[in-house]
């Protein structure tokens, strides 16, 4: 297996080549399960950060666990379909839409770096993982592979890598975590960075009002232009869509109108109700919009939520089984952060997931002494033929 892992991801996994070569159209199944989970999950983390800014990667958070789904067993991954809302995919169809999905994103936009990289971090030495589980991460996700001894040091520095230093720790340090307790750590990071397709002038750039949701208000830095752009009078809400680059990708921004709470208006939104406003949308209505200049970052353990909406075994030492991964494993947490940063001229976007398999306990070594009378046998292991016998009542008998 290749180790140390460095720089950027290169070079794209051999499923994801294959689906780029013979343009296998993405299916819709995954878009939906991904979508419909990705608005479930923030959802839940918004009723725990009331009155804060909540953000997430939700492809980043679903393709981390569907690449564990592919070691989960039994009622476990009976769990994670549910919650990651995969209905009747099998786990062989689940990698090929994701492997046409990354091929789908590959160089979307010339003036849009997308960047998706997983790694796979196991105990070289001690704990090698299953290694079906290995060869399906580095064909359909591309995981490079590292060694946990120099863990969470090595795996947070190629984090700090992929995301360009916009996210530099993932994992705890080892004074918080027994990472000997560890078997593996899954990790994806997707980055985003794009240039709005009309930028803002930075010159019409200047202090406005923003309300907070308790009614106070508060100055922040308002970005202006005035162009022709995507835009939606909704029933209880405004909609633009900010196209980066030639178009294929694009910021939506759903406002609600005031006295409408933005949580239970986000709580009722489905990826069928986004899909409808953007079929919606007027593309020759001239906007004069004014947008916040932001910078935002979020990061929390996911495994509070993902039990609430599902999959609770999965974290259960004694129950969660992904056996296919390791005997005994269960997930021991996952940890997400998410940084993004709006202006003038664009917007960089980073998702990182990060994925602890554990085990209840580290195993102790078998202490074996060979210090009395004994058999032993040279055997022939392909054919079974015992080529030589003997037992051994005295060793310096000669």
């Amino acid at each position: 297996m290749p180790t140390n892992p460095g720089g950027p991801l290169t070079a794209a996994p051999a499923a994801v080549m294959q689906a780029k070569e013979a343009s296998s159209p993405v299916d819709p199944t995954i878009v939906t399960a991904d979508n419909t989970f990705g608005l479930n999950l923030l959802n839940t983390l918004m009723q725990g950060n009331s009155g804060n800014n909540t953000a997430i990667a939700p492809l980043s958070v679903a393709i981390a666990l569907q690449i564990a789904y592919n070691g989960a067993v039994g009622t476990t991954q009976q769990a994670m379909a549910q919650t990651l809302r995969l209905g009747d995919l099998t786990v062989a169809q689940l990698n090929g839409d994701n492997a046409a999905l990354q091929a789908s994103l590959l160089d979307p936009d010339p003036k849009v770096d997308l960047t998706i990289a997983n790694s796979l971090w196991v105990h070289l030495s001690t704990y090698p993982v299953a290694s079906a589980f290995v060869s399906t991460d580095q064909n359909y996700y591309g995981a490079e592979i590292g060694d946990l001894a120099g863990a969470p040091a090595n795996v947070n520095a190629w984090v700090n890598t992929q995301t360009s230093g916009l996210i530099s720790t993932i994992f705890p340090t080892q004074a918080q975590v027994d990472y000997s307790t560890i078997v593996a750590l899954l990790v994806n990071v997707i980055y985003f960075k794009g240039q709005w397709a009309s930028e803002f002038p930075l010159a019409q750039t200047a202090p406005g009002p923003f309300a907070l949701a308790d009614g106070t208000q508060t100055s922040v830095p308002m970005m202006q232009q005035t162009s022709v752009m995507p835009y939606l009078h909704g029933t209880n809400f405004q909609a633009v869509n900010l196209p980066y680059g030639q178009g294929r990708l694009s910021m939506l921004i759903v406002l609600p109108d005031t006295g409408v709470d933005l949580g239970s208006f986000v709580a009722a939104m489905t990826p069928s109700d986004i899909d409808t406003w953007v079929s919606q949308m007027s593309t020759v209505v001239s906007v004069d919009l004014s947008l916040p200049r932001f910078t935002t970052s979020f990061g929390a353990s996911l495994k509070q939520a993902l039990t609430a909406l599902g999959m609770g075994i999965a974290f259960d030492e004694g129950q969660g089984n992904l056996s296919g991964i390791y005997p005994g494993a269960f997930i021991s947490d996952v940890e997400h952060k998410t940084v993004v940063e709006v202006n003038e001229t664009g917007t960089v976007a980073v998702g990182v997931t990060g994925v602890g398999i554990g085990i209840t306990a580290k195993p102790e070594p078998v202490n074996l002494a060979i210090n009395h009378p004994f058999f032993y046998a040279i055997r022939d292991n392909t054919s079974g033929d015992l080529l030589f016998v003997g037992v051994l009542m005295n060793p310096g008998a000669g």
